[in-house]
């Protein structure tokens, strides 16, 4: 009966975190493309429109270095403050104009996002059985997932009308999640690193989990920003291009329970890297499609295998460093995230400025090529190390004579 009891504990908590992600994250995704609209139609060009993107991911990099401070003083009220400055920062948006305006709020946005995800995370890391870890996550991935989704629809097709009750709507969401933690979430476990005893993250060792948190976000900073564009430049209305990108969103939710399952079961490396090469492949097709079902069939594997780089990157971290790491781990992981989604939009808008709209493509598929070249380069040089090592610990084995000279 205690495990039974144990066991929808758990269950109970992750429906809690995965309802308040969704309410947050429909707020996000409401409020990202449609800033990056606001400020096309104000008149600023590419460039500023990715700059104010970073300037969102560079808010989220910073406050997460403080993020396990404050979660170690204000357990959920953490969440419950970062969910609330979340949605007062989208819903005021379209109220001011100009650069001093803007980019502060979206900078304050970013910053408030870090606090609401990252003692989420920390709680699913740290709550969740070894084996199903993964699964875990891919609860996790596919509400952040619904919810952006369902905000990008609601704020395209609301955006030609009204576009300041979108936002108003957007932020509203937000504190709906902060709600719901303050209300429904148990307080987290205190866990805290012996004095004298505080594990390094181990990046060079997980070198495929961080990197795949910074691909996530360059690749999630790109098209959040920058696929709306290259779809109303096909001749597709704004109704259509909401529909359309809602694919690569479909992608995620039907997929990422059974690769998140998979990944449990055949390896989460294993996994992992067949989405990448998957997502590598349907970035190189997809300028060629034009509006057809080709467009919409590649959106949604891109959509589905991208969708896991950021959850099994997590749970591989998982397996690797001790509940009393898991904090800043999970804050680095975040912060590594958002320095992708950061320099993403920045590269891509000047890229899109200097060579046109079909440069997006290229810069993302090229950001991705160089890690798996890089991950696969440190993983021969370690796995010939460690093979050097054994052979010399070999004991009572001869030794062949050398040849003369």
């Amino acid at each position: 009966m205690r495990v039974l009891s144990r066991l929808l504990k758990r269950h109970q908590v992750l429906a809690v975190i995965c309802l308040a992600t969704a309410a947050w994250s429909f707020s996000f995704g409401l409020g990202a493309p449609l800033a990056a609209l606001w400020l096309r139609g104000a008149g600023c060009a590419d460039s500023t429109v990715g700059d104010n993107t970073g300037t969102y991911y560079l808010g989220m990099a910073v406050a997460a270095a403080a993020v396990p401070w404050l979660m170690r003083r204000w357990g959920n009220g953490c969440i419950v403050a970062g969910a609330l400055v979340s949605g007062l920062t989208v819903a005021v948006f379209p109220w001011g104009a100009g650069g001093a305006w803007w980019f502060p709020v979206r900078l304050l946005s970013g910053a408030a996002g870090a606090m609401s995800l990252i003692p989420l995370e920390t709680y699913i890391n740290r709550d969740s059985p070894p084996d199903c870890r993964a699964r875990n996550f891919g609860f996790y991935a596919v509400a952040l997932t619904l919810g952006y989704a369902l905000g990008n629809w609601v704020g395209l097709e609301m955006y030609d009308a009204r576009p300041h009750l979108a936002f108003a709507i957007g932020g509203a969401l937000a504190v709906v999640a902060g709600v719901l933690v303050w209300g429904c979430l148990p307080a987290p476990a205190r866990v805290r690193e012996v004095a004298g005893e505080r594990r390094p993250l181990s990046f060079r060792a997980n070198f495929l989990s961080y990197g795949s948190a910074w691909n996530q976000g360059f690749l999630e900073g790109v098209m959040i920003t920058f696929m709306s564009f290259h779809l109303l430049s096909l001749g597709m209305t704004s109704e259509g291009v909401g529909w359309i990108t809602s694919l690569t969103v479909v992608g995620v939710l039907l997929f990422q329970i059974p690769v998140a399952w998979l990944a449990d079961r055949l390896g989460r490396r294993t996994v992992l890297l067949a989405c990448y090469a998957l997502v590598v492949m349907g970035l190189g097709l997809l300028p060629a499609c034009g509006v057809s079902v080709w467009l919409a069939l590649w959106l949604f594997v891109i959509g589905a295998c991208s969708g896991a780089f950021y959850p099994l990157g997590l749970a591989l971290l998982g397996e690797r460093l001790p509940d009393a790491a898991l904090d800043r781990a999970n804050a680095a992981y975040l912060a590594i995230e958002c320095g992708g989604c950061m320099i993403g939009p920045v590269i891509t808008g000047h890229a899109r400025a200097a060579f046109g709209d079909a440069a997006m493509f290229p810069v993302v598929q090229g950001a991705l090529i160089l890690f798996l070249l890089a991950w696969a380069g440190l993983w021969l040089h370690d796995r010939c190390r460690r093979g050097r090592a054994s052979e010399e610990a070999r004991p009572g084995e001869p030794t062949a004579p050398r040849a003369a000279a």
